[in-house]
């Protein structure tokens, strides 16, 4: 059976935590490549055409996350997503992080970032972090209500059903439920034979609060997200798609042994001393939907532990999902970018490189 493929992974990038310090990247440019050999799993047939498909078949997707961080990435993030028109990229897919923790969870900050992705000449599909709106309780960040900053946060990225940037493509947001009316940042798209799915999933432990009491906006959001997620692949079954690419930005958390945790309780954290995973859900409900689907799945999102390509899904039994990778994308610089290249006609379907950015003038 043949093996993902890659070269030695960068040093791990930093998270910021003050305007002057920047995480630590490889001088030199270098590529990591992963082929899905076909042996894995054999696609299935093509779905009809969407329209948000290139013309050729082939997209080119880059990937980013946690940028800009500071208001001196700004600049840099700006002639990034320029060099990737110029690049003949189709989509950015955005895993959210548009501020650093630190920096203030205001109107005017969201805005200036808002503007800066308006303004990519490539689409720009963008899912939510924890530092624009989880976080923002923080002192530091301006100790904002981080309910109302998510609800504002809908209001300003997700106004219509479409894509950020210049040249906007079409896409369904959860919202169109009225059942999950407010939950706009979930969204879908095609590009090809491929589903791309966008899930509210940020860090700090998914936004679980230990108080007293029910955990709202934690549970109304898991069962909106169990709810998209199970559609998804719902969906990539009936049209028989080769494959569905998961984005959100927090890292679930696979090497943690959830495999071997009972139901969620308050008692995990009253009595039994250690923290309620707030993955546990998701990565559950993934084991089973993935085990199902005849394609394959790609999930990504941000990590502070570098870049990194793996296959960290089991099934109940303890074997490996093949059908299952991960990526997982360096935090924070507009120096590097991650390339998703789907490929409907080859039977590795998704590739994976990453890039150097364009250099400062």
């Amino acid at each position: 059976m043949t093996r993902l493929q890659h070269a030695e992974a960068p040093q791990p990038a930093r998270r910021a935590s003050a305007p002057g310090r920047k995480p630590t990247l490889p001088a030199c440019r270098f590529a990591i490549m992963v082929a899905l050999a076909a042996a894995l799993l054999p696609l299935v047939a093509d779905a009809a055409p969407r329209k948000a498909a290139p013309a050729s078949g082939q997209a080119r997707i880059a990937l980013l996350a946690d940028l800009p961080q500071w208001p001196d990435a700004e600049p840099a993030t700006q002639r990034l997503l320029e060099s990737l028109a110029q690049r003949k990229v189709d989509l950015v897919v955005h895993a959210g992080g548009i501020k650093g923790d630190t920096e203030s969870c205001g109107d005017p900050l969201l805005g200036s970032r808002l503007q800066l992705l308006n303004q990519s000449p490539v689409p720009v599909l963008f899912v939510p972090g924890e530092t624009e709106w989880a976080e923002c309780g923080k002192h530091v960040a301006g100790s904002f209500d981080p309910d109302e900053r998510l609800a504002r946060l809908r209001e300003l990225y997700f106004p219509d059903d479409r894509t950020l940037g210049e040249k906007a493509l079409p896409v369904m947001r959860q919202s169109d439920q009225a059942k999950f009316r407010s939950y706009r940042e979930n969204a879908r798209l095609v590009l090809g034979n491929v589903l791309l799915v966008g899930l509210n999933v940020p860090g700090d432990n998914n936004n679980y609060r230990y108080e007293a009491g029910r955990n709202g906006e934690f549970e109304d959001r898991r069962e909106a997200n169990r709810q998209w997620l199970a559609r998804a692949f719902s969906l990539a079954q009936q049209e028989e798609m080769s494959g569905i690419v998961l984005v959100m930005h927090a890292d679930p958390l696979f090497a943690n042994g959830w495999e071997k945790r009972g139901k969620p309780s308050l008692l995990d954290g009253f009595i039994r001393g250690r923290q309620r995973d707030g993955y546990l859900e998701i990565k559950r409900q993934l084991r089973e939907l993935v085990a199902d689907y005849r394609g394959r799945v790609l999930l990504v999102h941000s990590s502070y532990n570098g870049f990194g390509i793996d296959t960290p899904l089991r099934d109940t039994q303890g074997k490996v999902l093949r059908n299952f990778t991960r990526v997982a994308l360096p935090v924070g610089s507009p120096r590097q970018w991650t390339e998703l290249t789907i490929s409907p006609d080859s039977p590795a379907l998704f590739s994976v490189a990453l890039h150097d950015g364009p250099r400062a003038p």
